[in-house]
């Protein structure tokens, strides 16, 4: 009788829960081929190689491209101190045109001296002075500006955070140009992603070489084993052999015993068949004796009946 779904309650105690028995056979597919495991092994360490690299090559171009995204940021505020720049010179402009300063006029003259001094103290600035000048611009000082020069110099110096702003990003430009044209020169030194893929090919060279080792190894070991166990089983059937010759040769020589056992007894069976027979003969022999000497005996008593008559 099959019972399903029954459960059995012994009073306040709960029934233990059954493990799923594991089994202790593992499928032939389930056994890790080392082969393949050495393949699976070079092939990621090759794709490491050639990833790591790829990923340095690549974080190097997003370098690159981060510099050259801020060279044009850098641009874009050049462009706008130019911008500004650009607007003080145009007022500078008309404030000459108001007071009907000609640009070939001394007054002019004097004023952009004034302004290469004024410029000279700007930071990356390399202008110089001549004796003359030196000479000149001491005199326009002790003289004093015209109103004219006074009001352009004060339009000039509000240009200073624009010039200084455009100085630094020029700074700034030429640093990740520098930066940028260096890298770009190591790049023609060496080839990163070419010695990737020859170190990667290298990897899977080795690993095929190591595997075909492998292979000729476990070949070597097989064919050991199994000389080994063919030495094993002659040897196994070589002492086989040699009990089961001993066996007929024990088989022999107690044959040959009985043999001659056999013929043991057959030839005492004879002499004691002779010795029955002769026994037998003087059994006879005596038994006449006895029955003669009886013959005697009676004979003596019926002398001696005679006599007493």
């Amino acid at each position: 009788m099959r019972i399903q779904n029954t459960k059995i309650f012994t009073g306040n105690h709960k029934t233990a829960p059954v493990k799923k028995a594991v089994s202790r056979y593992v499928k032939k597919n389930d056994i890790p081929d080392p082969v393949a495991a050495k393949k699976e092994t070079a092939r990621k360490r090759a794709l490491k190689i050639v990833g790591d690299a790829f990923s340095n090559e690549r974080k190097i171009d997003d370098d690159i491209r981060s510099r050259r995204d801020k060279i044009n940021s850098l641009l874009r505020d050049i462009g706008d101190a130019q911008k500004s720049i650009g607007a003080l010179e145009k007022s500078r402009a008309e404030l000459r045109d108001f007071y009907g300063v000609s640009e070939d006029s001394p007054e002019d003259a004097d004023l952009k001296l004034l302004e290469k001094e004024f410029r000279s103290d700007m930071p990356g600035n390399k202008e110089r002075f001549t004796p003359e000048e030196w000479a000149r611009l001491n005199k326009i000082k002790s003289e004093g500006m015209t109103e004219y020069q006074q009001r352009s110099m004060e339009l000039l110096e509000y240009e200073s955070p624009f010039l200084e702003e455009a100085y630094e990003a020029e700074k700034g430009i030429y640093d990740e140009e520098r930066v940028i044209n260096g890298i770009k020169l190591e790049r023609l030194k060496s080839h990163p992603m070419v010695d990737a893929s020859k170190q990667a090919d290298k990897v899977m060279d080795d690993a095929a070489k190591e595997i075909v080792k492998t292979i000729v190894d476990e070949a070597k070991e097989n064919i050991e084993r199994k000389a080994e166990e063919e030495k094993e089983k002659a040897k196994a059937e070589r002492e086989k052999k040699e009990e089961i010759e001993e066996k007929i040769e024990s088989a022999r020589e107690k044959r040959k015993e009985n043999e001659r056992l056999t013929e043991e007894i057959i030839e005492n069976a004879s002499e004691v068949t002779a010795v029955a027979n002769d026994v037998k003969e003087a059994q006879q022999e005596v038994k006449e004796m006895l029955s003669k000497m009886k013959l005697i005996e009676d004979d003596i008593k019926g002398s001696a009946v005679d006599e007493n008559l």
